[in-house]
């Protein structure tokens, strides 16, 4: 089901990109390639959760619901084996949260560092581009991501100018909208002084800096680029 919702609003940011006459025929070739890798990986995790029920099903269930000293026993057993198991199918954190478009040609990929390790149990808080970022409550209370825009929106944790960047959006009408955060401990766990994320709230680019080439950026996000 969440595999689904996540489709479904990839698809739907990318066709309403068309129809506002920004976003170009490569948003739908980028859409296939996320999806695809999103899909498959929640394949081989259900694949394995499914193991792991059938392996719970092998067990002698009339012993189990027995009320003689059998019954208690195979419970006590059966009760070992399913914790030695997990309880993955329920807290794979990795793949409901950490899942990340790598090889996106409508994500701005940075090209040295190493990004975090994905894993089906473990989620590491993370703007590496592609990624959905982390949620957390501001000063005051509000969720970060009531910040988030219906198009572009580029947080700024720090002063710095951007102006080069709008104007590139301007030019190519693509809806783009800044808004100042103050709070360091946002800042820390945003990891960059400006994160722009895309209408599905993944990670389109970041730097501390305005781009070197302001218009790279818009036409790869819109994807002129694949």
């Amino acid at each position: 089901m969440n595999t689904g919702v996540g489709d479904a609003v990839g698809l739907g940011w990318a066709l309403a990109a068309q129809l506002q006459g920004w976003g170009t025929p490569g948003l739908l070739t980028a859409y296939e390639q996320e999806r695809r890798a999103v899909a498959l990986r929640n394949r081989e995790a259900a694949g394995r959760h499914a193991l792991v029920r059938g392996a719970i099903m092998t067990t002698n269930w009339t012993a189990m619901h027995s009320e003689r000293w059998l019954g208690e026993r195979t419970r006590r057993r059966l009760g070992r084996e399913i914790s030695d198991l997990g309880n993955l199918e329920n807290e794979a954190l990795g793949i409901e949260l950490g899942y990340r478009y790598d090889s996106s040609p409508a994500v701005c990929h940075e090209p040295g560092g190493q990004a975090p390790r994905q894993t089906m149990d473990e989620y590491t808080p993370s703007t590496w581009p592609g990624a959905r970022p982390p949620s957390l409550l501001l000063q005051g209370g509000r969720a970060i991501f009531d910040l988030f825009g219906r198009g572009f929106t580029l947080l700024r944790f720090a002063d710095c100018d951007v102006s080069a960047l709008l104007d590139a959006a301007e030019e190519r009408n693509v809806p783009l909208e800044v808004v100042d955060v103050r709070d360091n401990h946002a800042r820390a766990l945003y990891e960059r002084g400006l994160v722009l994320l895309r209408p599905d709230q993944h990670v389109a680019w970041r730097g501390d800096t305005a781009p070197a080439d302001p218009l790279h950026v818009i036409d790869r996000v819109r994807g002129a680029h694949a």
